[in-house]
């Protein structure tokens, strides 16, 4: 069965509307809330009931957030968005005098700026310059040398929709005795993102994109022995102990793993609600996402160049993930139009960039209502 047969019942807006913006914000499928409005139901009836249940419930959604994500569960932090996780890996490194980090087009801001906090060490930041997609990895590679104290990258660009190698960025950055950083908000859900063994050292994410679930809730990853090598910049209650009375504090102790990140109380109906949509990814499968998200993107990449449109990303199905962008004058004005027919796409008013995100609730047919609503735009607009 296609996989869009099986999931798209799932998903009540798909019966009117060409959604194609998975990587901004998924649409809520129907057991995502549910479980918002069960435990609000609950939460009105029954406190008590997620007073009992929700480090359980915390859990639950880490273990299966690492089947995702190709990691141990013990090596993961729930937080609250994927700037956070950014943060916290730039907290968990010293950089030495001299050092610099090497960053590329696909970058977020949220992943740079934490270096240049005042009081923070000085690092110099590399950046490479803008250019085609097919010249970034080795941009990478020669920006490197023995003072790099970390890689910086999107593993899948949201500006392109072009998917770095990991595994060959980690064995660079390690190389020169540095760590891998990587944003997988674009990626984790759509494709194989494997962290460990890809080498990854530190990485994050949010749960609102290609994993279905809520706004306000992230995670982070790092390597265990990174987590283990020195105390969290921040301590709650969630991922500390203290074994005398809290005014004790020669005995507080951290929680071993990613648990000593989570200093209180997480959105607990966010947990429930994130549960659900994993529970989708999980049962679909990563393989299966991948096929069918990389054939809509191979079907609009190809009907977009056949009516003469610059398409920013790459064709070759390795180094592209689930979002497809392309140059379009009056990029806000199309999407605009296409709304009224239907159609979610979104436009960058910058650079007249229009991006589309096609996920396992989509279809060949929502690709063709996109490209069908391009070609009456342009009509339209021809006619004035």
């Amino acid at each position: 069965m296609v996989l869009s047969e099986r999931f798209r019942p799932l998903f009540p807006i798909t019966q009117n509307r060409a959604y194609l913006f998975a990587g901004g914000l998924a649409p809520a499928a129907t057991p995502v809330k549910a479980a918002l409005d069960e435990w609000a139901d609950r939460w009105m009836l029954d406190p008590a009931y997620h007073r009992a249940r929700y480090f359980d419930e915390w859990r639950i959604l880490k273990d299966h957030l690492a089947s995702v994500l190709g990691a141990d569960s013990g090596e993961l932090a729930i937080v609250d968005n994927t700037s956070r996780g950014s943060n916290l890996a730039v907290q968990m490194i010293d950089p030495p005098p001299g050092a610099n980090i090497v960053t590329d087009p696909t970058s977020h801001p949220s992943a740079v700026w934490p270096w240049l906090l005042p009081g923070r060490p000085p690092v110099e930041v590399r950046k490479i310059p803008a250019g085609p997609t097919s010249t970034w990895a080795d941009g990478l590679e020669a920006a490197v040398d023995e003072r790099t104290i970390a890689v910086i990258v999107s593993h899948v660009d949201p500006r392109t929709g072009f998917r770095h190698d990991l595994r060959r960025l980690a064995g660079l950055a390690h190389a020169s005795g540095g760590y891998l950083i990587v944003d997988a908000a674009q990626s984790a859900g759509a494709v194989p993102v494997d962290a460990a063994s890809s080498g990854v050292d530190f990485m994050s994410g949010t749960m609102m994109k290609w994993l279905l679930g809520p706004p306000g809730l992230g995670y982070f990853y790092a390597r265990r022995e990174h987590l283990e090598a020195r105390p969290p910049p921040h301590v709650g209650y969630v991922g500390a102990e203290c074994a005398g009375p809290p005014t004790a504090l020669e005995h507080l102790s951290f929680s071993p793993g990613g648990k000593r990140h989570e200093i209180g109380l997480a959105d607990l109906p966010g947990i429930a609600a994130a549960r659900r949509g994993l529970d989708i990814i999980l049962e679909a499968g990563i393989p299966a996402i991948e096929q069918h998200v990389l054939d809509l993107t191979g079907q609009m990449i190809e009907g977009l160049e056949e009516r003469g449109i610059e398409v920013l990303t790459p064709s070759d199905r390795p180094v592209r993930g689930g979002v497809v962008a392309f140059h379009f004058q009056g990029g806000v004005p199309l999407c605009r139009y296409l709304r009224t027919l239907g159609v979610d796409a979104w436009g960058y008013s910058e650079d007249d960039r229009v991006r589309a995100d096609p996920h396992l609730y989509n279809t060949p047919a929502d690709v063709e209502r996109l490209l069908a609503g391009i070609d009456a735009y342009r009509s339209r607009a021809s006619r004035r």
